[in-house]
């Protein structure tokens, strides 16, 4: 494990809570490689559950980190998604912890920090200074720790980018996925693919220039060819706020969902591709994540 606390909060975060106040029936965890965009997108997934039909006591928990970790190589994301699933062992936080801190600070004292019950002093900022110094975000592993439904499912989500991870790359993880009981979802050539299908009929719209998107070159500091036609369309770069998401993403899933079923590939083999060609090493354009859909609206 590279690090053992790169689970981090980069802002507030709540429990969402079911209004029976029942244990959810399932929580789909999801390890992102991208740590903007793709949090930015299913985190307003879980916040309009109920406009997109997903199933009550059905949620969706991208796993954060923090905001300067940009290591999201496929290895590194599964790596993320390994501590969390080590996290929900009850026994785990502890031990963790008592090595980095109940040495000096009791159990009582941490549990009165997190829930402000202590006066700020010097033991109080002591104890801060020493999270920070380990890169400990304490209430987001206890959170994280705590936070289980009934049926919870692990998953990934990574782009395909040919020119930045093989074939065999891809495979060995896909392979670790399938040995660990985790969901791949995977986008040919990236995330943005995914969002441009809410945008626009892709298989008319852009007939002649399908294999530019499979190509994907980078065409500015800040986009691909893919990424700048989502932002030509939608008006946004990486971030996706509340009311980009609400314009051009929240009525447009299940139009996303019916252009990836029909007109891409939505096999994992046929996203990785293969060492066929120069072409097949690309993978073939589309995405799986219309099985995501159906993890959050069928229980």
């Amino acid at each position: 494990m590279q690090n053992s606390f790169r689970l981090k909060s980069n802002d507030m975060f709540s429990r969402p809570e079911e209004e029976n106040q029942e244990a959810p029936l399932r929580i789909v965890f999801l390890s992102v490689e991208g740590n903007k965009t793709e949090c930015q997108y299913f985190d307003l997934i879980e916040k309009y559950r109920s406009d997109l039909k997903i199933k009550k006591g059905v949620h969706i928990c991208p796993l954060k980190r923090a905001k300067d970790d940009n290591n999201s190589a496929p290895e590194r994301v599964l790596d993320l998604l390994d501590d969390y699933v080590e996290l929900r062992d009850p026994q785990v936080l502890p031990q963790r912890l008592k090595d980095a801190v109940l040495q000096k600070y009791s159990y009582e004292f941490v549990k009165q920090y997190l829930n402000g019950e202590l006066e700020r002093d010097k033991d109080v900022e002591e104890f801060e200074f020493l999270l920070r110094e380990a890169g400990i975000d304490l209430a987001y592993n206890l959170f994280l720790q705590d936070y289980k439904g009934n049926d919870d499912v692990f998953g990934i989500v990574i782009d395909r980018d040919y020119k930045n991870h093989s074939v065999e790359q891809m495979k060995r993880v896909i392979d670790e996925c399938r040995n660990k009981n985790y969901r791949c979802f995977i986008s040919t050539p990236l995330f943005e693919f995914w969002l441009l299908l809410h945008l626009v009929d892709v298989k008319r719209e852009y007939s002649n220039n399908l294999r530019d998107i499979m190509l994907n070159a980078k065409v500015s500091d800040k986009h691909t060819y893919t990424s700048k036609l989502v932002s030509e369309i939608a008006g946004h770069a990486k971030g996706i706020s509340d009311a980009v998401f609400k314009k051009f993403y929240l009525n447009k899933v299940d139009y996303a969902i019916s252009q990836a079923n029909s007109n891409f590939a939505t096999d994992l083999d046929d996203l990785i591709g293969s060492n066929k060609s120069d072409d097949s090493k690309c993978g073939k354009i589309g995405t799986n994540m219309p099985e995501l859909f159906t993890l959050l609206r069928e229980v």
